[in-house]
């Protein structure tokens, strides 16, 4: 059976879980894909699982990251409880 791959200490890992946690939503998915580029190929799982966030979101943001008119513009940011509302079940 293949050993799992780490990519961090656990105490960096526990810094960055901090660090990410406290990012607003476009900052956090642009430092994970820049991680993931940095990582390199078989550490988009990796970053989801141990970050909490779905897969879709670390393509997203490597699209973002690579495209050739990022600007990193974080002055507007989702409020808190800003998104979508949650469909209310009767």
């Amino acid at each position: 059976m293949a050993k799992k791959k780490e990519f961090y200490d656990e105490q960096v890992l526990a810094g960055l879980i901090k660090y990410i946690n406290e990012l607003p939503e476009k900052q956090r998915r642009h430092y994970i894909a820049m991680e993931y580029i940095r990582l390199g190929r078989g550490s988009q799982r990796y970053l989801a699982k141990t970050f909490g966030c779905a897969r879709q979101i670390i393509v997203d943001g490597v699209k973002e990251v690579q495209s050739t008119d990022f600007k990193p513009d974080y002055t507007r940011q989702r409020c808190k409880g800003g998104g979508r509302k949650k469909k209310k079940m009767s």
